[in-house]
């Protein structure tokens, strides 16, 4: 089910949709990043990264009490891994950019 709701995440920032992500957002993410922010983030990622190209396999592990989903997204000029932690109640409670767990497949 998290691999699911990462990949509708991708698909709501592609067409910035930023409002449909906050509604995914725990307490915790919703007081730390506005939606006004959210809205920020991928264009910075675009800026930096060069055109979204796509995205590859997620891989989901349990840690702690959250459920951690790495998602390979593949830019023009770097790969990145979305990673997004999930509360008990599948919220989002860490959204994060990081080098990919995994190379390009």
């Amino acid at each position: 089910m998290e691999k699911e709701i990462t990949q509708k995440v991708i698909l709501h920032f592609e067409v910035n949709e930023v409002a449909e992500i906050y509604q995914l957002f725990d307490s915790t993410m919703k007081s730390a990043l506005s939606a006004e922010k959210l809205s920020n983030v991928w264009q910075s990622l675009t800026v930096q990264c060069g055109m979204y190209l796509g995205s590859g396999s997620a891989v989901a592990s349990k840690v702690q009490e959250f459920v951690v989903v790495n998602q390979f997204l593949d830019f023009e000029k770097t790969d990145l891994d979305l990673r997004l932690a999930f509360d008990a109640e599948r919220k989002i409670s860490g959204l994060y950019f990081v080098p990919p767990v995994r190379k390009k497949e």
